[in-house]
């Protein structure tokens, strides 16, 4: 579940986002679309605290963080509950894709290594890549360097 209520990101005398209200329930699936510019990667990097909120209040599963009163304990929370696939493919360059997928769910979820390989193998399957989960350094680095 995620409930976003009253969020604001300003950024300097431009208000970006403006007393943004959802209430997304278990299992249903949302799209933001809209032109270039309009706030969907900030609304998203919000989400996560890429992006520190001006004002409002998030709740991922059962976990409210206050943008006025965050603090590093509870941003690092929220982290746990999330994850993000940038737009411009922020790879770690040393790391196969498989390897990729495991590092956050290892370093900042605390799975371990084998709970990390069951989920990332589950993930690349449902993709229908798991005949390239093992790619080499450098298609990483040719994935990457598409920025």
């Amino acid at each position: 579940m995620i409930k976003i209520e009253h969020l604001k990101v300003r950024f300097g005398q431009v208000d970006v986002l403006k007393d943004i209200n959802i209430d997304i329930g278990k299992g249903e699936v949302i799209a933001l679309i809209g032109p270039s510019g309009t706030g969907k990667s900030t609304f998203l990097r919000c989400l996560n605290f890429l992006i520190k909120p001006t004002q409002g209040k998030i709740t991922i599963d059962g976990f409210t963080i206050d943008a006025k009163t965050a603090s590093k304990k509870d941003i690092y929370k929220i982290r746990q509950k999330t994850a993000m696939v940038f737009q411009n493919y922020n790879l770690l360059k040393n790391k196969t894709a498989f390897q990729n997928i495991m590092e956050p769910m290892i370093t900042v979820q605390k799975k371990s290594k084998k709970e990390a390989e069951e989920i990332a193998l589950d993930l690349i399957k449902k993709v229908g890549l798991l005949e390239k989960k093992m790619h080499i350094q450098e298609r990483c680095q040719v994935v990457s360097s598409k920025e």
